[in-house]
């Protein structure tokens, strides 16, 4: 298996962070990594649920929910010849007013390694990019009061 992850302290409350993470379908609003998000089965996050997200120099990949805690984390994974690919999003409250978000992905499959060097570099930067993309949405969105 091969790991990446970024994590962000956000001045905001677990259920506001979770609201903006969770709307998958808006994420290219806000987040430059992610150019289309198309939900294929239903809207919302839901088990099983599959979405069609587009990335700037990536292939469009579809996504399917495998694990849903509301509204601590959610993860989803893409498949593609010798390699499953897993995306965790979690969400922790650190404090009343503060929320730790990790985000991580994993690399599976015989091609695991692979895939770790070919898109490792670009995976660990679009996941900083996220990071710091949700951090400051949520905490421009509060400062406006578009809670």
């Amino acid at each position: 298996m091969r790991s990446f992850s970024a994590n962000t302290h956000i001045a905001a409350g677990t259920q506001r962070v979770w609201s903006v993470l969770a709307d998958v379908a808006r994420w290219p609003e806000w987040l430059p990594t992610v150019t289309a998000v198309t939900p294929l089965d239903a809207p919302a996050l839901s088990i099983g649920a599959r979405f069609t997200v587009q990335q700037p120099r990536l292939r469009p990949a579809i996504w399917s929910v495998v694990e849903l805690d509301l509204p601590h984390r959610f993860a989803w994974e893409s498949r593609s010849p010798g390699v499953r690919t897993f995306a965790d999003h979690v969400v922790a409250a650190s404090s009343v007013e503060t929320t730790i978000v990790t985000l991580g992905i994993t690399f599976h499959g015989p091609l695991r390694l692979v895939a770790g060097l070919l898109a490792g570099r670009l995976t660990q930067e679009y996941l900083t990019s996220e990071a710091a993309s949700l951090k400051q949405r949520v905490e421009s969105d509060d400062a406006q009061g578009m809670v």
